[in-house]
């Protein structure tokens, strides 16, 4: 019989579900409501303190999305059962003006129908359900109407003009004299022509003529179309009819009627198809207006606003309103040259704002709006493609690859499809020209819940089965490949299916998810990076109680803000994970969920009974599992435990208390791994002596800043035995009667039993802290053999 003993260096790894023969010795079978921090070791989480209630109804399956305007301005967005709801962090809610109704806030399963994406005072807001469509509405058309230029005038040579089967002919002059000058003019000629027209009544009675210099403008009474034919002696260079196309850009007429409209059709030497261009000259009269590009008539031009991503718009009174956009309508082009945005007919997966673009995913399209333009999806010109413009994109890949969503990460933008990622090429600008889309990496993915980007990572869950699984989505800075490292490997049956809910704080290292399956709890990976190197990957569960749904979770800097609903009520409640934060006059914080204060409650002191009464802010559904606490040098000191009788509604408490903080106790409890014997193995790297007997004896804990935990050791079919750490050690100057006591040291208590068949468990469920840094066992060990 050999005495050993061994060290377990920390207990910050988590939970494992490897063979306890293979974990690290730092890794635990289990740890609920427990914080792993490389700094202050393996402690009690912080408290969930109650912040403001927002609803005394369930909200169903709402959506809910938070705005970080900036320090002093945040807000959290709630949509459930057809209505809009904006509150601020205090609870307090905020006015929401609805100019174009609700009806676009329409779905059964919000949480899964929406998405949205604050940018500046503008939060995006798109419904998932709704098919995009263009509007009925068309592009005007033009009455049938012509314009006769008179390009060239000429001695001696006839211009012939025939206008719906009326010809009429005028000769210039020889110039044999001088004065025959005057009457070559191009508006001299015109002039001709339109008083030999006017001439004719029957002419008169159908067709009206216009006379702009030396271009006559023709329309025919009635509306219908006509003919218009012209002849010349400069090849027919000398007079040129516009009506309904022309060649190219040079056979214009410098001046036409304001909105006349025409095709340009180009030839072999132009490098762009078909366009329209429109004389603009609003004052009309003499002036002279310019030609400026503009579209096909009887065309649709505009998408449907109602079908489209709506926005939430902060207004500069602080209030907000849910309005319809108006979203930028095609200005040129046709439908060949100019099609409408690919998703149209389509319903959007996503949106996003990269590189100053609002972004729009539908099927396996991408879509970007105009640089610094983000309601405008249409080309500016139909003649030439400009960096600026819109970009509409496919992704290419053998699969099917629906994009669900679009990340920005690190510079670039990363796509996911249910089994495709693929990332936007790099670029110094993103332009119609640069823009490329590759196929980086095929991992299957759940998307229900959005992925999240922590700093040079993202995080996006996976089915594995009846449970989920993360993965950690990073680009090698060595090799510059991207790959997709699965950090529940050693946990594969840990997380329930279903990841509804991602989020992450890179301030605190910390990645939480929320699944349907446990509505009650969160699951925590807390990490640890030096350089390349990751030195800590723990996972673990926090629990509240149970009957709690917890709606929503978010980071605002190391703040975890929470939207839970309980007993039909839905409130804020906070867990701020910050290393230093403490109550007044005592160097820790009381543990305790739904946690309020005295100026949070409501308390009348009756002065004939001497008793107070307190009533939370929220509904009490056991009040055997809450405590009320002392904070002040009344008749309950800091820290006292304050004896109270429940009588349906409220606390009633002997006494005039004054100050106070009431919460629901949780409990702290980790499982240490079975306790084995390593030794070097060869090749380097531990292995696990399988051999023997080890006979466990005793354990000492190393901890700081604790004022009270319990370690439980159950032997194989026997009751389990109790040592507790009070947190009061005889002779300390932290030991003060009437306070609460914490303290640091070292705490050892028995085991007694064989290491494969005894469970040992830590535990807290007192409002007090505790933070276990090192544990060091002692074993007897038998073994028949010599181990060479």
């Amino acid at each position: 019989m050999t005495l050993i003993s061994s060290t377990i260096p920390n207990l910050i790894n988590g939970v494992s579900q490897q063979p306890y023969s293979l974990r690290l010795s730092s890794q635990a079978e289990a740890q609920v409501n427990g914080y792993s921090s490389v700094v202050e070791g393996l402690k009690k989480r912080p408290p969930a303190r109650f912040i403001a209630k927002i609803s005394s109804v369930p909200l169903g399956r709402a959506y809910i999305h938070m705005i970080n305007r900036d320090v002093n301005e945040r807000y959290v967005v709630v949509v459930a059962q057809g209505n809009l709801q904006v509150f601020r962090m205090d609870g307090s809610e905020v006015p929401v003006a609805f100019p174009n109704g609700k009806s676009y806030l329409t779905s059964a399963a919000p949480d899964e129908t929406f998405v949205a994406v604050t940018v500046a005072d503008y939060t995006f807001l798109l419904n998932r359900s709704v098919t995009v469509k263009m509007q009925e509405d068309l592009t005007p058309v033009r009455p049938k109407e012509a314009m006769v230029w008179v390009r060239q005038g000429a001695y001696g040579l006839t211009y012939g003009l025939t206008i719906g089967g009326f010809s009429q002919e005028f000769k210039t002059p020889d110039g044999s004299t001088a004065a025959h000058s005057e009457k070559v003019a191009t508006d001299y000629i015109a002039q001709q022509l339109v008083d030999k027209f006017q001439a004719d009544a029957t002419f008169t009675a159908q067709y009206t003529l216009t006379l702009h210099g030396s271009t006559i403008y023709v329309t025919r009474n009635d509306g219908a179309d006509f003919a218009v034919e012209t002849k010349d002696g400069l090849g027919d260079q000398g007079i040129k009819v516009c009506k309904d196309f022309v060649q190219r850009f040079s056979d214009l007429p410098a001046r036409a009627i304001h909105g006349f409209r025409v095709e340009i059709r180009g030839d072999s030497s132009s490098s762009f198809d078909n366009y329209w261009v429109e004389y603009d000259n609003p004052t009309g009269g003499s002036a002279t207006g310019v030609w400026k590009e503009s579209f096909k008539g009887g065309e649709p031009y505009q998408i449907d606003a109602g079908t489209m991503p709506f926005a939430l718009k902060r207004l500069p009174d602080g209030t907000f309103s849910f309005e319809q956009i108006e979203w930028d309508e095609r200005k040129v082009g046709d439908a060949d040259n100019i099609p409408p945005p690919s998703f149209v007919d389509r319903q959007l997966n996503d949106l996003f704002f990269h590189r100053n673009r609002l972004g729009l995913v539908a099927d396996e399209n991408v879509v970007f709006s105009r640089s610094g333009e983000f309601f405008c999806f249409w080309r500016s010109s139909a003649t030439q493609l400009l960096d600026t413009d819109t970009i509409d994109v496919a992704v290419s890949h053998s699969k099917v690859s629906i994009i669900r969503h679009a990340i920005p990460f690190n510079e670039t933008l990363l796509l996911f499809s249910d089994q495709t990622q693929f990332m936007l090429g790099a670029s110094d600008m993103l332009t119609p020209f640069t823009i490329s889309i590759n196929q980086t990496t095929e991992f299957q993915a759940s998307l229900l819940a959005k992925p999240v980007g922590a700093g040079r990572n993202v995080y996006f869950a996976m089915n594995k089965g009846a449970f989920s699984g993360i993965r950690e989505y990073y680009v090698d800075g060595e090799t510059k490949t991207n790959d997709a490292a699965d950090i529940t490997a050693h946990v594969p049956k840990y997380i329930p299916g279903g990841v509804t809910k991602l989020a992450a704080s890179s301030n605190e290292d910390v990645l939480v998810a929320l699944t349907p399956q446990e509505p009650n709890a969160i699951y925590v990976y807390k990490y640890y990076w030096q350089e390349l190197e990751k030195l800590q990957s723990s996972w673990s569960k926090w629990t509240l109680a149970p009957g709690s749904k917890i709606l929503y979770v978010d980071f605002i800097e190391s703040d975890l803000w929470m939207l839970i609903e309980r007993n039909g009520e839905v409130s804020f409640e906070v867990i701020s994970l910050e290393a230093g934060r403490y109550d007044e006059g005592v160097p820790f914080m009381f543990l305790l969920d739904q946690r309020v204060t005295e100026e949070q409650c409501e308390v009348v002191y009756r002065d004939s009974s001497d008793t107070t009464e307190i009533t939370l802010p929220y509904t009490v559904d056991a009040a055997s599992t809450f405590q009320l606490l002392g904070q002040d040098d009344g008749p309950y000191r800091r820290g006292q435990i304050i004896p109270f009788i429940w009588d349906g509604t409220r606390f009633i408490v002997r006494g005039k208390v004054a100050r106070f903080i009431a919460g629901r106790s949780f409990e702290f409890r980790y499982t240490l791994s079975k306790l084995v014997i390593k030794e070097e193995a060869l090749g380097g790297g531990q292995m696990t002596v399988g051999a023997g007997r080890m006979q466990l004896r005793r354990m000492t804990v190393t901890y700081s800043d604790s004022g009270y935990f319990r370690a439980e050791v159950t032997p194989y079919r026997r009751e389990p035995f109790r040592s507790i750490f009070s947190g009061r050690v005889l002779g300390s100057g932290q030991n003060i009667l009437g306070t609460p006591s914490v303290e640091q040291g070292r705490f050892r208590f028995p085991i007694s039993g064989r290491n494969e068949d005894t469970k040992i468990e830590i535990i807290n469920d007192t409002p007090l802290p505790c933070a276990l840094l090192s544990a060091e066992w002692e074993a007897t060990f038998v073994i028949r053999s010599k181990r060479t």
